[in-house]
């Protein structure tokens, strides 16, 4: 147990020099940690699934709803309804062409029947939270490209995980597939994950100014996240909406807001406030992030076999990985706005398509159906997840370095050149991101 415990230590601090390392070479951390983690598990033996349990399951989840929360408190509402013209046909055209490029390949390489491959589009057609949000951050991306995938990379889980349940159980009766019913169920399940992401902000916010232990206890506000997380999923809406929003909500309360409630016969008035989520806990929850994040890549790499990547299913999952490359360059040329998006970052937002979690998870539901071909499926998925993030990772190494310059003056002529445009908002992130924690002015 004590070589556990020093193992985990000097994770902690390999982490942090990847971090490092990332930010001098451009060399993305996380691809060094599932390279790692294929090291420590696949190759050499060190660690197994079996050591692990089903603590890896709990953690990919728990890094995503930590991720998307820590994202939801730092995005601002104007930029939030200024980005969404853009970021929603962004996110939906983008999918779509995704989907129809999947499936066309799972079909072409699999043999598989037109709506098996479509299935399949829809199991690998949204992009990965847990990849996106954090290789942005770390790669300090404009406000107004952070909003677009963001965005992106939320409301496109919803759609694929209710059209994969949606066509995987139409499959398994027998019925055919209705793409009305399938865009009505995403549409509403969209709007109660906001409406319940929203409502459990002002009261978690109102909450707090009654209960002092809870208020002085930094953990206290994430475990909400988590409280909304597993409540919209066993309401069977959106989590990962829910979660986001729950974040936005809390980021964008207004502050020094009282109500104060007098009743008779009583020298003791209620009074009502919104607390505010301070710098304090904003710094505590960006490390938690990151050692979620440097946990859950190690996990992943430890998922993949070396020898099955060279196989004939290996190729076909690095088919995959590369073939939402192809549409999404006309994407982002289209939808994001050449003013306040520059080349480089028209060019990241061409690059990062990987997937992820959403994707490992719903491919098991052909196999649970008993669908015919859902095993060869559910293995050809798990390695794209692998390959996608790592192909994103070197592609992303390509651009930082200047290697793809030449293409994004060609294909992003009309784009900004400098990120002069955003540097007061993200002047004005940083600012706050600095200021010291409100409970200690008022104690």
């Amino acid at each position: 147990m004590s070589t556990v415990i020093l193992i985990a230590g000097l994770f902690v601090f390999l982490a942090h020099m990847l971090e490092l390392l990332f930010e001098r070479t451009r060399i993305p951390d996380i691809l060094l940690l599932m390279v790692l983690g294929l090291l420590v598990g696949p190759v050499f033996g060190l660690l197994t699934n079996d050591h692990l349990g089903r603590v890896g399951d709990f953690l990919s989840l728990l890094t995503l709803l930590v991720i998307l929360f820590e994202s939801g408190l730092s995005l601002r509402l104007g930029s939030l309804f200024r980005s969404a013209g853009r970021a929603a046909p962004f996110a939906l055209v983008s999918m779509v062409l995704a989907i129809a490029a999947i499936a066309y390949a799972l079909r072409v390489l699999m043999g598989l029947d037109l709506w098996m491959a479509v299935l399949g589009g829809f199991i690998l057609g949204g992009t990965s939270s847990a990849v996106v949000i954090p290789m942005l951050k770390a790669l300090k991306a404009s406000e107004s490209t952070m909003m677009m995938l963001t965005l992106e990379s939320t409301v496109t889980d919803v759609f694929c995980i209710i059209g994969t349940v949606g066509i995987a159980a139409s499959l398994a009766a027998g019925e055919q597939v209705q793409a009305g019913g399938l865009l009505g169920k995403a549409a509403l399940s969209l709007l109660l994950a906001c409406l319940l992401g929203v409502m459990f902000a002002v009261a978690w916010s109102v909450g707090l100014t009654f209960a002092r232990r809870l208020r002085d206890t930094l953990f206290t506000t994430l475990a909400g996240a988590m409280v909304v997380f597993g409540l919209a999923e066993e309401m069977q809406v959106s989590g990962a909406i829910a979660t986001l929003t729950f974040g936005i909500a809390l980021g964008n309360l207004p502050k020094n807001l009282v109500l104060t409630i007098e009743s008779e016969g009583s020298d003791h008035p209620v009074r009502l406030g919104l607390r505010e989520i301070g710098g304090v806990e904003k710094r505590l929850y960006a490390e938690t992030v990151f050692l979620l994040k440097a946990a859950f890549f190690f996990y992943l790499g430890m998922q993949v076999a070396p020898a099955d990547l060279l196989s004939s299913a290996g190729l076909i999952a690095l088919v995959l990985a590369w073939v939402p490359l192809v549409p999404r360059l006309p994407v982002v040329w289209m939808f994001m706005d050449p003013a306040s998006t520059t080349r480089r970052e028209g060019l990241l937002g061409s690059v990062l398509v990987p997937r992820g979690l959403a994707a490992a998870v719903l491919a098991t539901l052909p196999v649970q159906m008993g669908l015919a071909g859902g095993e060869a499926l559910r293995d050809v998925v798990a390695m794209t997840v692998f390959l996608s993030i790592a192909s994103v990772s070197v592609m992303v190494f390509l651009v930082e370095r200047g290697k793809l310059d030449g293409l994004g003056r060609v294909v992003f002529a009309s784009f900004a050149v400098s990120a002069d445009t955003d540097a007061p908002e993200v002047e004005a992130q940083e600012a706050e991101s600095s200021e010291d924690d409100p409970r200690e002015a008022v104690e």
